[in-house]
């Protein structure tokens, strides 16, 4: 079983509204764990940032919506790197995002932020079930509004939920929203998406929007 599915969601299976229906089910159910750890807070974690300091990251990332790339030992693959840094990019104009990483494996190189393994870090190693690069999402308070949430590759969808998380809002509410927005013809029926999208991307939504959404094992 591949560890990440893939789904066009929208772009394909929209002949029939039945078999939208069922797409758009499908979509709704990768997303229905963003929302797992809310609760938790990671601003009192000790990491070793990329000077080979020790610091929270809440002192690095204050009042930050952080998105945050946590491996182990597999670091991201060349076609992941390069929608990262076509997302990172994209958001280059808003000032109160970061894009950062952080290893929680064995890796001691010195282009990667680090886990520190103490007490400070209990509570977040317990949700670290991950195999793959797995992307979260942290509130400008250091909660986890996605847990394993969307990916770079997940188009426009990514965007949306991260545009939404700079607002408090967490992961699986804003892309149900986003999934709700959607028609059988793939496209917005939302007022409000047509002019988040306009303002995001500089550019009315094309007549087809080509959309992805993807899981993390």
């Amino acid at each position: 079983m591949k560890k990440s599915i893939y789904l066009f969601i929208f772009a394909l299976c929209v002949l029939a509204s039945s078999c939208t229906m069922m797409v758009k089910g499908f979509a709704k159910l990768l997303v229905k764990n963003y929302n797992d750890y809310t609760s938790t807070h990671i601003s009192d974690i000790q990491i070793v940032d990329l000077k080979g300091k020790h610091q929270t990251f809440g002192d690095l990332y204050n009042g930050k919506t952080v998105y945050l790339y946590v491996w182990k030992d597999k670091k991201l693959s060349a076609e992941h790197e390069k929608e990262y840094l076509l997302l990172k990019e994209r958001f280059a104009k808003y000032p109160d995002v970061v894009f950062a990483n952080l290893c929680v494996g064995s890796d001691t190189s010195a282009n990667v932020n680090r886990l520190v393994d103490n007490d400070s870090s209990a509570e977040f190693r317990k949700i670290l079930k991950i195999s793959d690069p797995a992307p979260f999402i942290i509130g400008k308070d250091g909660a986890i509004l996605s847990y394993k949430g969307p990916k770079p590759e997940d188009k426009i969808i990514v965007d949306y939920v991260i545009c939404q998380a700079m607002k408090g809002e967490d992961g699986t509410k804003s892309a149900k929203r986003f999934i709700r927005g959607v028609n059988g013809n793939s496209q917005f029926k939302s007022v409000k998406l047509i002019e988040w999208y306009t303002d995001h991307f500089g550019k009315a939504p094309s007549n087809k929007l080509s959309m992805s959404l993807s899981s993390t094992n």
